[in-house]
């Protein structure tokens, strides 16, 4: 079947699909005045959710708060075609099959983070607990025309709570199992008429969830804090700015608190009596392996009336160091070891956008995007120690390999859309993006050798990403729409190899039709089908100390979505949604792959054409019921997840999969009669137990994986006024 027929027949197939449950995404935060709108930002404007043509993911603070969603990483449970696995501590968002696979500096994720209206560059620093959250968008498709080069994926649009003109504020403290103690706060009011404040933040600390086969002594957990302080100045009703600032510091050891996927490591050929992990409450590397990330920065927001229309400014600094120690043999032997203590990048960024109210029948959006900065390793460092076993003292160093890393870059883009109301219910929108990238290397291969600057000096980039769309309402509340667009990843410097060529950006080209809207008092109904054209799609191998960059030729996507949400009454909703994708590589004649030794790997190249892509499980989707009701003693709420996800493959060759598996959130509160803003809240996560895969990185040493949370529970109080 070609994609025009399977568009077509997916659209046919609405009315059989109507029943099916969807993610529920909306309370009353999200609701513009006096209607269960709930309003997005995802075309940089303000507008309904069903008016939007594209999919789109909106959720709440309580949303979040009832999924379980603590963190982007687990925004997966957020609705169907995400998941979000991590490549070693390098958080890598997929949606739809659209994923990076490589953590190297200069390496962006093609699935773009904004928080506050600020694009995030580093992979490791997307991986964020969200503490002050008012709304979170997931767009689901390329995002070139509007929010820039990589976004082939998609974006994740975080936005935090703002000053308010009314003292208002909220607290909450919890605890759980493996000591987990949470605090979270925020706190805004008036200063003058015209001037408010705003500060908050979260605190979250708790054992590891794993042993050490050998010495029984826990992973060393997670540790995090976040705060952020907001200045809104508003002199008058055509003026708004907003100044926030921030600090996080997150260290967490469950990434590489790991083992190596079914003994395969060459730790085992040194020590073969060592023991494997067996028991997915175990874990087999060093004991101190973590991860820490600290982050600060400064957003200054100002919104302008203008002539016919509203001039948006913003302006961000933003500066991370990260600090990690992995173990890259993935056995109980101290052996081979991957580390660094400055990882760092630090970007200032400016947008600049005016939109213009409506004229006629048309609006007209146009802005200009700059971003300078860079990435810094200083140093990466990797050794090799004579082995020896827990608790025996380290052996001495046989190998140290420390090697600088630096990429400079600089992003000029000029954007803009014309939308014209062609008549009362067709909407047509075009528009595009024009982005120059330019990129600058630097490397040395110890602490004392000359840093050399890559020859082609600067490296650059440069790509149009149009996106055309229609959308004809056929109710009040319902739309059917279609879109074209493209999206790009750019190329990236490989700061490890300078004799590897600069891997070529990655294309899209995206075709979605869809349905979206409210089909009865008490159904609302999303559903999507998309077909992709992927060209040289980047993939990455990890042999220690080395990266290994290339372009697969071309991959295809084509898939379906459905989202809807049933109000059976006032108390009582049902949610849920799906996604069914087939990806595949199209022509991928010469993948560099890792086949086992059975203790290690050793690389070949391989034919992987007609084979699935990595990271796109076949099947994902989501129910969840949400029940309130009052009584004597004031109102009870029981909310419960159930999330499956087919399974997928971690590496290019299928090799490593994760099986299909199924989880259970669930969660009971009460809110106390006579006691306005207390709610008591018993939660539950992953009830089941379930042993599933979060995280990979296999190499020549070992095939290393790490499990998710396994069932975490506890209690929280949180009081609003």
């Amino acid at each position: 079947m070609n994609y025009q027929k399977f568009l077509l027949a997916a659209l046919l197939g609405t009315s059989s699909l109507v029943l099916a449950p969807a993610a529920h995404a909306a309370d009353d935060e999200d609701t513009a005045s006096g209607s269960n709108d709930i309003i997005v930002t995802a075309q940089r404007r303000s507008e309904r959710l069903q008016d939007v043509p594209m999919s789109v993911a909106a959720l709440s603070t309580d949303d979040l708060a009832k999924a379980g969603i603590a963190s982007t990483a687990d925004l997966a449970k957020a609705s169907p075609a995400i998941t979000v696995p991590q490549y070693g501590a390098f958080m890598q968002p997929s949606i739809r099959g659209v994923s990076s696979t490589g953590a190297n500096i200069g390496d962006s994720s093609n699935v773009a983070l904004y928080i506050d209206g600020v694009y995030q560059p580093q992979q490791i620093a997307s991986l964020i607990d969200l503490p002050d959250v008012t709304q979170v968008e997931v767009l689901k498709g390329p995002q070139g025309a509007l929010y820039g080069q990589n976004a082939t994926g998609g974006a994740i649009l975080v936005t935090t709570r703002s000053p308010s003109f009314t003292t208002t504020g909220s607290f909450s403290a919890g605890y759980g199992n493996y000591n987990n103690v949470q605090f979270r706060g925020y706190l805004s009011g008036p200063v003058t008429d015209t001037l408010a404040v705003s500060v908050s933040g979260g605190y979250q600390d708790h054992d590891g969830f794993r042993r050490h086969v050998i010495t029984g002594q826990r992973d060393l957990g997670l540790s995090s804090k976040v705060v952020r302080g907001k200045i809104l100045f508003e002199p008058s009703s055509d003026a708004k700015i907003t100044l926030t600032g921030y600090y996080s510091d997150r260290r967490d050891s469950a990434a590489y608190a790991a083992f190596a996927y079914q003994g395969n490591s060459i730790g085992y050929a040194l020590a073969p009596t060592a023991p494997k992990v067996t028991d997915p409450s175990q874990f087999a590397t060093d004991p101190n392996v973590f991860s820490r990330t600290k982050a600060r920065g400064v957003v200054l927001n100002g919104e302008f009336r203008a002539g016919p229309g509203t001039l948006t400014s913003i302006t961000g600094y933003s500066y991370n160091k990260t600090r990690y120690l992995a173990d890259a043999d993935f056995s109980p032997l101290n052996f081979a070891e991957a580390s660094t203590d400055h990882l760092s990048a630090s970007y200032f960024s400016q947008e600049i956008n005016y939109l213009t109210d409506r004229m006629g029948s048309l609006t007209v959006l146009v802005g200009g995007f700059f971003l300078t900065g860079e990435e810094v390793f200083k140093y990466s460092t990797f050794t090799l120690q004579v082995p020896t076993l827990p608790p025996a003292d380290r052996g001495p160093y046989t190998l140290v390999l420390d090697d600088y890393g630096r990429i400079e870059k600089r992003i000029f883009a000029f954007y803009g859309d014309a939308t014209l109301n062609i008549t009362d219910n067709l909407t047509v929108t075009a528009g595009g993006r024009y982005t120059i990238e330019r990129q600058r290397g630097y490397t040395a291969p110890s602490r004392t050798a000359a840093i050399i600057e890559y020859g082609q000096d600067p490296v650059t980039f440069k790509k149009f990403t149009p996106r055309v769309t229609a959308r004809y309402e056929v109710l009040a509340d319902a739309n059917i729409y279609a879109s074209w667009g493209k999206g790009f990843k750019s190329g990236i410097i490989n700061t490890k190899n300078f004799a590897q060529d600069p891997v070529k950006p990655e294309v899209i080209d995206a075709v979605e039709v869809g349905f979206k809207g409210r089909i009865a008092t008490i159904l609302s109904l999303d559903i999507a089908a998309f077909h992709y054209d992927y060209k040289d799609l980047q993939v990455v191998a990890y042999s220690p100390p080395d990266y290994i960059q290339q372009n697969a030729a071309s991959a295809r996507i084509k898939g379906v979505e459905l989202n809807a949400s049933l109000d059976v009454t006032e108390d009582l909703k049902i949610g849920g949604g799906f996604a069914v994708l087939d990806a595949k590589y199209k022509d991928f004649p010469a993948a560099a792959v890792f086949v086992p030794t059975g203790f290690g790997n050793t690389q070949v190249t391989m034919d992987l054409s007609g084979g699935q892509m990595q990271r796109a499980p076949k099947f994902t989707g989501n129910v969840s019921v949400d029940y309130s009701v009052d009584t004597a003693i004031g109102r009870i709420g029981a909310f419960a997840l159930l999330y499956h996800n087919s399974g997928s493959s971690f590496d290019v060759s299928n090799r490593l999969r994760q099986q299909s598996y199924t989880t259970v959130d669930a969660q009971l509160s009460l809110e106390p009669a006579g006691i306005d803003g207390l709610r008591l809240t018993l939660w539950g996560k992953n009830l089941g137990n379930k042993a599933y895969f979060a995280s990979f990185l296999n190499s020549q040493f070992a095939d290393g994986v790490s499990y998710a949370e396994p069932r975490t529970y506890g209690l929280r109080a949180e009081y609003r006024f």
